[in-house]
């Protein structure tokens, strides 16, 4: 580097970028989207950014910071207006910014000096209408109403802020009453960024308890900004979508807000929630007891008829009955006289049938052993026909070996064999030539 080259340090530098900025820029309004706030000790830093439409990545994304005292000053401009708000992420905003540098860090940075509340409450109620339109194009405004509110709402799921004023009046009001209420609690944040969040989350829990009749979202009174957290569309179709009827009661008599529009039924107030609850049941129990009244009465007008009638009925089983015993106990006394008479008559054929048994063994066995004689007498005829003596006596003989067995054939014997002849009355020895 050679002498004649200046170099500057670099605060100054940068002090002489920012006074640059600051002499050629001007203040200046710009529009866009709060997509990030936060308060940091004494100061609230903020991103704008830049969308276009349908895309969620921002086209350009500015960071802004105002300090803590004049924060202060622009949150109570923004709660007094007639239709109050506050700022918050989502939020569309036209913001008056002094260009501004910060040397430590070398940051480009802008200040917020001013807001257009025209444009916000202007935006706001586009996308409240824009919301509604689409609810209703989609059927869901009354989507949550078309469900049948049950007879007798006895559990209640209750969305609400923990240990809150609306907690505690919904709760007193349904234990003072005389009914069995049971409320399964779901806690949330009613304001701020995370009260949709929470509320969604809640919204599940409760899902998962099958006997839960009604589900109660409240919330007291208390600034009107934080009423636009309850103008959610992801809100809104939780609710509308939601199994089983949703109440709300959010905020004051003259509030209502687009979740109090998709709900089954919006209360003025935690404390109308809870009456209307009461209500429902009371108007169930007075119809049981007009039930049970009718009932009373009409048993009370039957009675007689049934009394004359029961009479009847007794009388006719009576009649019925004795006419029967009587039917019966003649039919037993012929059945006696029956029994009576047949022993002997029975004993008679029977004694008869006996007699001719013994008459017929009698007769029988001389019959059966005349024939078996017979039949033995042929069977020994032809044996004795058949005896060897007898054949023999006829003239005929048998020729027998050596060994004694009977020579049937020539071929059996030979030249010098012995053989023996028997006749009736002899036997002779012979040698074969």
């Amino acid at each position: 580097m050679s002498q004649e080259t200046k170099s500057y340090p670099v605060s100054k530098y940068l002090t002489a970028v920012k006074n640059l900025i600051v002499e050629k820029i001007p203040p200046v309004w710009i529009h866009g989207v709060i997509t990030q706030i936060a308060e940091r000790g004494n100061m609230t830093y903020l991103n704008l950014a830049e969308f276009n439409e349908g895309d969620v990545k921002p086209v350009a994304t500015l960071p802004l910071f105002i300090f803590k005292s004049d924060y202060s000053v622009l949150k109570k401009k923004l709660a007094s207006l007639p239709q109050p708000f506050e700022l918050k992420e989502q939020l569309k905003v036209n913001l008056l910014v002094e260009a501004d540098f910060y040397i430590p860090y070398g940051k480009f940075q802008s200040r917020v000096l001013n807001i257009d509340p025209a444009y916000t409450l202007g935006e706001l109620a586009l996308t409240r209408e824009a919301i509604l339109k689409k609810l209703h194009a989609e059927g869901l405004l009354r989507k949550n109403r078309e469900l049948p509110f049950p007879a007798l709402p006895l559990h209640i799921g209750l969305i609400t802020g923990e240990k809150t004023a609306a907690y505690q009046d919904f709760s007193t009001l349904l234990e003072s009453s005389p009914y069995a209420f049971k409320v399964t609690e779901a806690f949330a944040r009613m304001q701020g960024n995370e009260t949709e969040n929470t509320i969604l989350e809640a919204l599940g829990k409760l899902r998962l308890i099958d006997d839960i009749d009604v589900v109660c979202i409240i919330r007291g009174g208390g600034s009107k900004t934080d009423l636009n957290y309850f103008d959610s569309e992801a809100l809104c179709r939780a609710i509308a979508l939601y199994p089983r009827p949703v109440l709300t009661g959010i905020g004051h008599e003259i509030d209502q807000s687009l979740v109090d529009l998709v709900a089954w039924y919006a209360c003025i107030t935690p404390t109308a929630c809870a009456k209307y609850l009461v209500e429902r049941v009371e108007e169930a129990w007075i119809k049981v007891q007009d039930m049970a009244l009718e009932i009373r009465s009409r048993l009370q007008a039957k009675l007689p008829r049934e009394k004359e009638r029961l009479h009847f009925i007794q009388e006719t089983i009576f009649y019925k009955t004795a006419k029967l015993f009587i039917h019966e106990k003649e039919k037993l006394m012929r059945f006696q006289d029956t029994l009576k008479k047949m022993p002997p008559r029975y004993f008679k054929v029977e004694r008869e049938i006996l007699v001719r048994f013994q008459e017929g063994l009698k007769i029988g066995s001389w019959k059966i052993y005349n024939l078996e004689k017979t039949k033995f007498e042929v069977v020994s005829s032809k044996v004795k026909m058949s005896d060897p003596k007898t054949i023999l006596k006829k003239g005929y003989s048998l020729t027998l070996n050596t060994e004694g067995q009977i020579i049937r054939h020539s071929k059996d014997i030979t030249s010098g064999s012995k053989i023996t002849t028997q006749f009736s009355d002899g036997t002779i020895e012979s040698t074969v030539s």
